[in-house]
């Protein structure tokens, strides 16, 4: 073609004046190629910095080793990991949540409706705000109520000790 200069090199390669050359079995390309069109490479091995500015269509398995840096990430379909998951910012979940074994979350926010199927075991305090409606309720230990104790259908002690009666005080029920 115009303005290409072919040489052939001591060994029988080609070489032109764009750092093309060419040894029979590999081709070697020594400055930037732009290529137009479509390109099928059946195997390819990069080294470096590579930029793709369009998008990448990866139709079978995509095994990446080191560190990957993803802006946005969409995916379809069953996620495994195998390693540890750190959400260093918030984790909004718009399905279920299905844990199988044993998590530890240092610090949850709930808002809405939450139902428990199994038994809950809180080691700590419990603090409710607001109305509490308990089916059954065991207490073991010192109970302290700092408003009236309203017992609507009766009550049953073993004991029962009132502060505020005093010596010689008589109660009169009815």
């Amino acid at each position: 073609t115009d303005n290409r200069v072919v040489i052939a090199g001591t060994g029988g390669e080609l070489e032109d004046d764009a750092n093309l050359t060419f040894n029979g079995s590999t081709l070697s390309v020594g400055v930037d190629l732009d290529v137009d069109g479509h390109t099928e490479l059946d195997n390819v091995n990069i080294s470096g910095v590579t930029t793709v500015a369009g998008n990448i269509d990866a139709n079978g398995d995509l095994d990446v080793d080191g560190h990957t840096n993803l802006d946005n990430l969409s995916v379809a379909g069953v996620t495994t990991f195998t390693g540890g998951i750190t959400a260093s910012g918030s984790l909004n979940l718009s399905g279920d949540l299905d844990v199988d074994r044993h998590t530890n979350l240092d610090n949850v926010s709930v808002a809405g409706v939450t139902t428990f199927t199994g038994a809950i075991d809180a080691n700590g305090d419990l603090d409710v705000d607001g109305h509490t409606n308990l089916d059954n309720v065991d207490i073991a230990g010192v109970t302290t109520t700092s408003g009236l104790l309203d017992i609507n259908a009766g009550g049953q002690a073993n004991t029962f000790k009132v502060e505020d009666l005093t010596d010689n005080r008589v109660l009169i029920a009815g």
